[in-house]
């Protein structure tokens, strides 16, 4: 019995000492081939003014369009001073130097080495532009740092010389807010500032605004502490308003019950010499998943403060679910028990014991998408925006990851680099960015929808879109249709199935939205069509169809003499705004109308649920298939494969027609071919809006009470010459251009084409008809007039502006005269908000 007992221990022995040996040999080519995403590398920049640290810069591997860089604003001293702080984070440098240049990029301006720095961890740096710039005129600021390798790291933000922006005031406000926030009684001093009413949410701490009540916006009975000094950017600076952007870490409770979250906080102000008014203000809140933690309980995996929206996809079985939290994308087996870390920019504090979080690691310029998921748990995602570490430190483009679980590590697919900023890189992919089984990555950019082969590495681009109408995608990004000709294309990404919606040849469809995966879209006869003398399009559809993505007609929708000029389609409901066509042939305003849709969407068998917690209000959970084993529960941290060259894959983008980006409170939202969706965007979300060489083309709010332009006098029409030709006459002679617009006119060109001939150049003309009359003061307070166009035929110009009334040149009865500024709004609503002007592009 001993000998047989002897036996089996020699054979227990051998057989582990076999495995372990084998473990070695099978795993050394996986070490040698594999490795963790390479840690930061690059310095950081903030600046100084007077006691206050604002504008955290990050570093760029490459220059970049400085046209596009409008992520901060830095407001030089009276002599032109900027004072700069460098966090080396052990990098020595060689060299600093800083190059000015116009906003468009196009003049560089300044060049100047800046020669003496200290070393060390922190270089302090005190320097001045050149007397070369004008005050109160934007520019771009590039600090270049040269590490003692020869690498240049590039820096940006945009620049600001003048007596009257307050910019120390405003971000002394803006700081004192948030530290009153974190302290009951201090915070009382806020109520004046706070709109709390029952347009807040006071249920949830992951979104808190300036309608929230005072508990919200004080934590309520949350023992939150900071874990980082917030750092705060100045985002948009103007004489009157400011608006700003904090970033910090805080936690709740200690040791293993603690949690920590992401906090951004949102600041729009207005700023006079007696008040601060706070005009907006948001606080997001978003948990960390600590996948190491207690977070696992019952069939939930207890996500907490987060938003009930957080991107969540399973495999077809229902076995896998994988969800992104707090910039951290994860994946669950509920068969074998697994949780795998797939992807997270920044490292766990508790797994090395770090005493700080990284801020360069926690740098919020990027987001993640989960493409696919299969039922062997592999996962397909992209990661795209500024790249905080890894091979792609500092580059800004789309990283296309495959996860293996049968391997446990995650390789780059593909990479697509871009030239422009994260902001409009997330609004871009907003719109398209979908992987099918085949391997093919659709995603949409800069005017064009491009396929990119992620197995052989090549692109190609499949359709080029040239207005905002041209094109809708559904929901799921897997149903693109866009217009050609006459017609649609209707294109299946999953299947690549391109299918072809033909039209009369007297008749033009336009794609108007999705009802899940079917297509919604209307149908116009071009007799019908018509063009304003501004050149706007006046397309009333008599019909309006739904098709399933084969092309299959499920309905159609058409009433005698009743005809759709557009539809929202929200859910399950369609409504159409119709017009009435009356027996002279002339068009009125008509009831609303509704398709509705009664196909219940499918919840999935792993579902976001939320529970109400006292302290913590509404906490997110994933409600899985199954208990989840705590006990047994494996964690997995895949490592990154390694490879030789690159993966990059170069977009063939060659398009120049001229778009316009929408900002609120810094961040892109929104991209528009027509100028006029551009303005009521920015008019609804107090914003900004810029051309594609970073000319700020409006704002909302930053304007005096009253202007005139005074060179502008009376005209008188006659019935040689009416009323818009002396319109656009005394428009070009303020330019210094003599015009004789009247035989354009004859001609058959329009309004829009006569500027834009004549003020080639000079200035950008701007049709914004639909715009509200507020939204034109903005114009004229830099003394640019505003042609409006009356339904009756005749023109009048827009001239000046006070607290109660408008200043109207009217040819028509020969009068420059005040009109109350309510019966002008009016005036102008009834005959359409038809209003073109321009911005001067040379001073």
């Amino acid at each position: 019995m001993k000998k047989v007992i002897i036996k089996w221990v020699i054979f227990l022995l051998t057989f582990v000492v076999a495995l372990l040996v084998a473990g070695r040999v099978m795993n050394h080519d996986n070490r040698n081939m594999t490795m963790e995403l390479s840690a930061a590398s690059f310095p950081v920049i903030t600046l100084e003014k007077g006691d206050i640290v604002y504008n955290e810069l990050h570093g760029y591997a490459q220059a970049m369009d400085t046209a596009y860089q409008r992520g901060t604003i830095a407001e030089l001293g009276t002599n032109r001073e900027l004072v700069f702080r460098i966090d080396t984070y052990g990098i020595n440098l060689a060299g600093i130097r800083m190059e000015v240049r116009s906003r468009d990029g196009s003049r560089l301006i300044e060049n100047t080495e800046i020669t003496e720095f200290s070393s060390g961890s922190t270089i302090r740096v005190e320097t001045a532009l050149k007397d070369l710039i004008e005050k109160d005129k934007e520019y771009s600021l590039a600090l270049v740092l040269t590490d003692d390798s020869g690498r240049e790291i590039w820096y940006y933000t945009r620049a600001i010389w003048s007596d009257n922006t307050w910019g120390y005031e405003k971000l002394q406000y803006v700081w004192d807010f948030h530290q009153k926030t974190f302290d009951k009684e201090a915070a009382r001093d806020l109520i004046k500032y706070l709109e709390s009413s029952s347009q807040g949410d006071n249920t949830t701490f992951h979104k808190v605004d300036i309608h929230s009540s005072f508990q919200q916006i004080t934590w309520g009975d949350l023992d939150v502490r900071r874990l980082t000094q917030p750092a705060v950017n100045l985002v948009e600076l103007a004489t009157q308003t400011a608006s700003m952007e904090l970033h910090y870490l805080v936690s709740t409770g200690s040791g293993r019950d603690q949690d920590c979250y992401l906090v951004e906080e949102l600041y729009r102000i207005r700023y006079t010499p007696e008040r601060v008014y706070l005009l907006e203000f948001e606080r997001t809140m978003d948990q960390i998943p600590a996948v190491k933690g207690d977070i696992y309980g019952s069939d939930k995996i207890m996500l907490g403060i987060v938003g009930e929206d957080t991107a969540l996809l399973e495999s077809e079985d229902g076995n896998i679910v994988v969800f992104e939290a707090a910039g951290r994308l994860c994946s669950y087996n509920v068969t074998t028990n697994r949780l795998a870390l797939l992807f997270s920019f920044y490292e766990d504090q508790s797994q090395n014991n770090r005493v700080q979080w990284d801020v360069r690691e926690m740098y919020r310029r990027f987001n993640l998408k989960i493409l696919d998921v299969d039922e062997g748990n592999n996962v397909q995602f992209a990661v795209y925006g500024y790249m905080n570490r890894g091979r792609h430190e500092g580059e800004v483009g789309i990283q296309l990851y495959t996860y293996n679980s049968g391997r446990n590590t995650i390789e780059e697919l593909v990479y697509i680099p871009y030239d422009k900023t994260y902001e409009i890189l997330e609004r871009e992919l907003e719109e398209l960015l979908y992987l099918n089984r085949e391997g093919k990555l659709y995603l949409y950019l800069d005017h064009g929808i491009y396929e990119v082969d992620t197995l052989e590495r090549t692109s190609n681009r499949i359709a080029l879109v040239e207005s905002d109408e041209a094109m809708v995608i559904s929901a799921s990004h897997k149903i693109v249709v866009w217009r050609q000709d006459q017609g649609l294309q209707i294109m299946n990404l999953g299947t690549e199935q391109i299918t072809r919606i033909d039209v009369n040849a007297d008749e033009i469809a336009r794609p108007l939205g999705f009802m899940g995966e079917d297509i919604v879209y209307g149908v116009a006869r071009q007799e019908d069509v018509t063009s304003d003398a501004a050149g706007r399009l006046f397309f009333p559809m008599y019909q309006v169809c739904i098709r399933d993505a084969s092309g299959k007609l499920l309905k159609a929708y058409q009433r005698d003499n009743i005809y759709t000029l557009s539809c929202q389609v929200e859910e399950n409901q369609i409504t159409l705004e119709r017009i009435l066509r009356r027996e002279d042939g002339s068009f009125v305003s008509t009831s609303q109308d509704h398709i509705m849709n009664s196909v219940a969407q499918d919840e999935g068998r792993n579902r976001l649920v939320v529970a109400a917690v006292d302290t913590y209000e509404k906490l997110v959970q994933i409600q899985v298939r199954e208990e989840i084993d705590v006990k047994g529960l494996q964690v997995l941290t895949p490592k990154e494969v390694i490879f030789e060259g690159g993966r990059d894959v170069v977009l063939p983008m060659d398009n120049q027609q001229e778009r316009y980006y929408v900002y609120d409170l810094g961040r892109a939202a929104g991209i528009y071919y027509d100028p006029a969706v551009a303005i009521r965007q920015a008019d609804a979300c107090f914003g900004v809006v810029v051309d594609e060489s970073g000319r700020t083309i409006w704002v909302r709010g930053n304007r005096v009470l009253r202007n005139q332009i005074m060179a502008i006098t009376a005209q008188t029409a006659t019935e040689d010459k009416g009323s818009l030709a002396v319109c656009l006459d005394t428009m070009l002679a303020l330019e210094g251009i003599v015009g004789n617009t009247d035989n354009l006119l004859s001609q058959g060109k329009t309004a829009r084409e006569i500027l834009e001939e004549n003020l080639e150049g000079q200035a950008q003309v701007l049709d914004l008809g639909g715009c509200s009359l507020d939204s034109m003061l903005y114009f004229i307070n830099q003394d640019i007039p505003v042609l409006a166009r009356l339904k009756n035929g005749e023109a009048v110009l827009l001239t000046g502006f006070n607290e109660y009334n408008m200043v109207v040149m009217e040819p028509a009865t020969g009068r420059l005269y005040k009109k109350g500024m309510n019966d002008t709004r009016e005036w102008m609503e009834e005959n359409g908000n038809s209003f073109i002007t321009y911005i001067r592009t040379i001073q």
